[in-house]
């Protein structure tokens, strides 16, 4: 064990680390299993996405599927992925990973560990060995760190250029809200004057190509009845007002039937979406040690403080 911790600590100096979202499928597995050669543990992972997986193992990895079937049912069923349809937080690196479950996993417990890149769509499977596990109080109970054992070095390479590439969009992201938020405190007159002025400006473009095409609508038809119906002037435009108006009304009758279902489906998206976000903050302020806390604590009271005392 101490070993392992040893490997992670170092591991934790060479690979960034990341707060990211994962479809995840974990088993706990028998630790002998840690012991077979690399190639059984290929040609196992290579079926895990498939459910015809157990026709396709290699002469070799047929001699560990008895001990398979027994530590990984779930794995094992053509069904597994049903276990693999939510997506969790979690904080991970190319050495390691921390997220929660709702097992009372054990220091030194060994899992089998399948993640799901959600950006990438691809999937990673290696062993795992957990290495803490703390009991917290939310959706999930338990909290548990693990630390990649076996891991192929391909997918260790591909899990570090994902990790690297979420990495960067993240500072880029983060960069871009800390300016819009220091710029917002600096000046607030100026922000809200160019929000108004911007606002505007689309609303005042938008009723432009409304009027726009509203025109080229009614010029057409005109066109299209003068010369289907031989009518004078007077006809056509009374022909093209009750044309227009009936889609009008048409269209207002459709809006009102779908505007209710849209508007409960903005609202489980915004109140889920809001659910997720608030529980992506609770996990990163949750993986935070005691100092860093209390670093986020005194830096968030002393900007609010100066932006009382010197910015209003």
């Amino acid at each position: 064990m101490d070993k392992i911790n040893v490997t992670k600590n170092k591991n934790r100096r060479v690979f960034f680390r990341i707060y990211d979202e994962v479809n995840l499928f974990y088993q706990k597995i028998d630790e002998k299993l840690l012991t077979e050669p690399q190639p059984v543990f290929d040609n196992i992972s290579s079926t895990l996405s498939s459910s015809t997986g157990l026709e396709k193992v290699s002469q070799d990895s047929a001699l560990l599927l008895p001990r398979l079937e027994k530590n990984l049912p779930d794995i094992m069923a053509p069904d597994f992925q049903s276990n693999e349809s939510e997506t969790r937080n979690v904080n991970i690196s190319a050495s390691g990973m921390a997220f929660d479950c709702e097992d009372a996993l054990e220091e030194g417990d060994c899992l089998v560990i399948k993640i799901l890149l959600a950006s990438g769509m691809t999937a990673i499977v290696t062993y795992g060995k957990v290495v803490y596990c703390k009991s917290i109080g939310s959706q999930y109970p338990y909290f548990v760190g693990t630390h990649f054992i076996n891991m192929k070095d391909e997918d260790r390479e591909l899990l570090a250029a994902h990790v690297a590439k979420k990495r960067s969009q993240q500072i880029r992201v983060r960069g871009l809200i800390l300016a819009a938020i220091i710029a917002f405190i600096a000046a607030p007159d100026v922000a809200f004057g160019l929000l108004f002025e911007l606002v505007h400006f689309l609303f005042e473009h938008l009723l432009e190509i409304i009027h726009l095409t509203f025109e080229f609508i009614e010029s057409n038809l005109d066109h299209l009845i003068e010369h289907l119906f031989h009518t004078d002037l007077h006809q056509t435009q009374v022909i093209v007002f009750y044309v227009i108006a009936s889609s009008a009304v048409y269209g207002l009758y459709r809006l009102l039937r779908v505007l209710p279902s849209f508007y409960r489906r903005c609202k489980d998206n915004l109140l889920a979406a809001c659910a997720h976000q608030k529980a992506s903050w609770l996990y990163y302020w949750r993986e935070q040690s005691l100092v860093n806390k209390l670093k986020l604590a005194v830096i968030g009271v002393a900007v609010i403080t100066g932006y009382i005392f010197f910015g209003m």
